[in-house]
């Protein structure tokens, strides 16, 4: 469903709707003042869920309270205890959105008349946009209607900066989105070639700059990495770019490498059967860099900001690579395979190989569901990221803090760097049953320049739910970390 958000001044003298929306904070700060027609029933239902009297929303007539509304949804943030704050709104409107789309209303409208409401308006926006997504490819919609109006009704100090809130989210969620669509296809829909195909569709509707390398052109330019992986597949690997420029300096500011692994079996070390079908989302990554150029395209930080996608298909094959390979990359760095099933990092090295070589970034940050570890270690709502660079790090987990998008910073010890040392290589490609998510960390970090300032985020755990969560109201991809490069991005 198509959700279209405007932000109007609060005066429910003028404002009208099929549903006018109250969400209630404990202190009720956020949506009324005392004068408001509607405070004596919200403070009525919200001392019912605080007495447990009343353990979901209440819905009431509008003309009860002399209001233009058909209908008014008292939502006490408390019934979504479990949640921090801010996911307790983003919650919260989903669900109200979701009750209007079940109801088959077209208006919606949100209640943050106090000064103290403004820091709501992004939760509201995330909370409507990301719930009311559907995939709809292979199944008709279960909703009635395609498209819903909602209006947040702020204090007319807070107006300026609500519309200007309300156009960035839109932006930046919408990208998100769409990131959600390309991974939630199925893999034999969506090979290398078409990926790079639906990205340069992407770059030319919004001005970016794109480049593609082939299976040939990987080979002449020394790609080991993405050309091993993709060798037991009938559809060929890639490796593309797309850059914007948005500051008058020719250096690239920041570089996105996303790991674009379209379909991964685990290639000659094969993966059980009864989640493979899920690994269509391991070129969540790729997806993520690739949407985040869409909103910045937008947004137009003053910046110069590339992303690099390696893309390849991981099947077992008479050409596949096998464990025990050696791989020899562009830096001299030489790789022994152990696994297959740890070809995210081969291609993501040739993919940070690429962004330095082609492009000379200050900084770059890589995202990629990379590893099992990860997911153990901090489950399915934080990202872990590792770094080179401190600030860097703090910069992008306060962007993800704005953004709704919780990171966790591992550490890169130096000492476990040993754990990957190989006999008979330079490194070998996983680490053992300890420490993985790091041990993968310090792989990559051995194809990164001195210098270069560098983050990596691993989104195994966050990159797809297997059911409703938070304020994603249908399972499957998230489109995890989009909200936060851009808002980081913007913010740099």
């Amino acid at each position: 469903m198509r959700v279209s958000i405007t932000a109007s001044a609060a005066d429910l003298a003028k404002a009208s709707g099929d549903l006018l929306v109250v969400l209630l904070d404990d202190e009720m700060r956020l949506s009324l003042y005392k004068t408001n027609p509607l405070y004596r029933e919200a403070e009525s239902v919200l001392k019912r869920v605080q007495e447990k009297l009343l353990l979901e929303p209440l819905i009431s007539c509008g003309h009860h309270f002399d209001i233009r509304f058909a209908n008014v949804l008292c939502v006490p943030l408390r019934l979504e205890a479990h949640k921090e704050p801010d996911d307790q709104v983003r919650s919260a409107a989903a669900k109200a959105m979701d009750y209007a789309r079940r109801h088959n209303l077209e208006n919606i409208s949100f209640l943050l008349e106090t000064k103290a409401g403004l820091r709501a308006v992004p939760l509201i926006c995330e909370g409507l946009l990301l719930g009311a997504y559907e995939f709809t490819n292979y199944k008709a919609s279960k909703y009635p209607r395609r498209e819903m109006n909602a209006v947040i009704l702020v204090h007319a100090s807070n107006l300026r900066a609500a519309r200007a809130t309300v156009k960035r989210r839109e932006i930046a969620c919408a990208a998100a989105n769409h990131a959600r669509d390309i991974v939630n296809l199925p893999g034999s829909e969506l090979p290398p070639e078409k990926l790079a195909a639906y990205a340069k569709k992407l770059a030319t509707k919004y001005g970016l700059a794109f480049n593609l390398l082939k299976a040939a052109d990987l080979k002449r330019e020394g790609y080991v990495g993405v050309l091993a992986v993709g060798a037991g597949s009938v559809n060929s690997p890639v490796l593309f770019t797309l850059e914007y420029r948005g500051a008058r300096h020719k250096q690239v500011d920041v570089a996105l490498v996303g790991k674009g692994v379209t379909f991964d079996t685990g290639g000659i070390s094969l993966k059980p059967w009864d989640k493979m079908w899920e690994m269509k989302m391991d070129m969540s990554g790729a997806s993520t860099v690739i949407h985040t150029m869409e909103a910045i395209a937008q947004l137009k930080p003053k910046l110069n900001v590339v992303a690099v996608v390696p893309s390849a298909e991981n099947r077992p094959d008479a050409r596949a690579y096998l464990p025990g390979d050696v791989l020899k990359y562009k830096n001299d760095v030489t790789v022994e395979v152990h696994s297959t099933d740890a070809e995210g990092r081969l291609i993501l090295a040739d993919g940070l190989l690429h962004a330095q070589d082609k492009f000379a970034p200050e900084t770059i940050v890589d995202v990629a569901t990379l590893t099992g570890a990860c997911v153990r270690a901090l489950g399915p709502d934080f990202t872990g990221i590792m770094a080179n660079d401190a600030p860097l790090a703090q910069n992008i987990i306060r962007s993800g803090a704005r953004s709704g998008e919780k990171l966790w910073e591992l550490p890169l010890p130096v000492e476990y760097d040993e754990m990957i040392v190989s006999k008979i290589a330079t490194i070998k490609n996983i680490g053992g049953a300890l420490a993985g998510a790091q041990t993968a960390g310090l792989f990559l970090q051995h194809f990164v320049n001195e210098g270069v300032k560098w983050a990596h985020l691993d989104i195994a755990g966050t990159a797809y739910y297997d059911k409703e969560r938070r304020q994603f109201l249908q399972p499957g991809a998230t489109g995890v970390m989009v909200r936060t490069l851009t808002d980081w991005l913007m913010e740099a």
